[in-house]
């Protein structure tokens, strides 16, 4: 029965040969006694070795297309990790990081770029991220509520002409509050009065420039009550504390631009693989 060799066998034959052995050196040293059965194995040992060269190609050229889909993905979360500009009514621009980190890729991001600094801060400012909106909303809440209850004036639908809140209320009473809270503003705000023109028993009253709130009768009588009411919020112990997150917010954010650029710049990803990564991770390094 004809002796059988190992694929690694033949790759030894093969590489002897080329790098001077005679025939009867190579079959001495692989107990071969015809030169037919010698020849049969380089032309198998040449043929498996253009058949590992297309493949390494491939392979490298898929490793190319799965390190620009994960550089594609770092910019794209990059370009998510936003301070929030205050009073936020939502997690945007958060919520294009948090888009990322649902994609299956993002795993391998945090393979391809294994540095602990990183992912310390990027976890802290998403704490500190998830604490300032959930002041948000709490206050949100809160502030349509003491209207509510001191006003009798509830919240209303959109297109609702009844007299209420507008959705703009809170945004406003908070947004006011912030800026007396930081320093931004000292004086009272811009009010207006205006009666709506599809009912003339209608007023809404205006502040900066938004509508906060529809009335009927004289709408100018809620300017001084809520101008209260945002100093009041001001000296909250809830809007110091979304002021105190509201500081921590862009350094962590700036931190986290300058980490990822540098990333982006030296192409630090290429020197780390991931299990997503095609072939041998060695291949990462060619």
């Amino acid at each position: 029965m004809p002796r059988k060799f190992t694929v690694e066998q033949r790759k030894r034959m093969l590489e002897r040969l080329e790098h001077g052995a005679t025939y009867s050196d190579i079959k001495a040293e692989f107990r071969i006694r015809d030169s037919r059965t010698l020849d049969k194995q380089f032309k198998q040992a040449r043929e498996e070795q253009t058949l590992r060269a297309a493949r390494t190609e491939i392979i490298k050229e898929s490793l190319s297309d799965h390190l620009a889909e994960v550089r594609s993905l770092i910019e794209t979360w990059r370009s998510g990790l936003k301070a929030p500009s205050p009073p936020s009514p939502s997690r945007y621009p958060l919520s294009i990081a948090d888009g990322c980190e649902r994609n299956r890729l993002f795993e391998s991001i945090r393979q391809h770029l294994p540095f602990p600094e990183l992912w310390r801060t990027y976890n802290g400012f998403k704490a500190r991220w998830d604490n300032y909106f959930g002041l948000c909303e709490q206050l949100h809440k809160e502030a349509v509520e003491q209207a509510t209850k001191e006003w009798g004036l509830k919240l209303l639908n959109a297109n609702d002409l009844r007299p209420g809140l507008t959705a703009h209320f809170s945004w406003v009473t908070i947004d006011q509050a912030i800026k007396i809270a930081t320093g931004a503003r000292s004086s009272k705000p811009a009010y207006r009065t205006v009666t709506h023109p599809k009912d003339a028993a209608i007023q809404y009253l205006d502040c900066e420039n938004s509508t906060i709130l529809y009335t009927e009768g004289d709408a100018a009588g809620y300017a001084d009550e809520h101008w209260r009411m945002i100093r009041e919020w001001a000296q909250s112990e809830k809007v110091r504390n979304m002021v105190a997150a509201l500081s921590e917010l862009p350094s962590l954010e700036g931190k986290l631009q300058g980490a990822l650029e540098e990333v982006l710049l030296r192409r630090d990803y290429i020197f780390y693989s991931c299990k997503l990564c095609p072939g041998e991770s060695r291949l990462t390094f060619k």
